[in-house]
């Protein structure tokens, strides 16, 4: 079996809290883009208490690895 390289990925959007929307980015490390949003829902729902229909995600990209830079730092 064959393991995919996990991939770093910017995830854009905003949260409904309170009334206001928050603008946030995070960056996530998994196999696609769409696991990556999946994982930022994830992260939020349990982290701090938001329901799915309170985050809106605009922009999903991927972010390019300097060969010198380790992930984490």
């Amino acid at each position: 079996m064959i393991m995919a390289e996990e991939k770093v990925f910017l995830v854009e959007g905003e949260i409904l809290e309170k009334g206001l929307k928050k603008p946030f980015s995070k960056r996530v490390s998994a196999k696609t883009g769409s696991f990556a949003s999946e994982k930022v829902v994830c992260l939020f729902g349990s982290k701090n208490k938001i329901k799915r229909n309170r985050i809106f995600l605009r922009e999903i990209k991927e972010v390019k690895m300097d060969a010198g830079k380790e992930k984490g730092s």
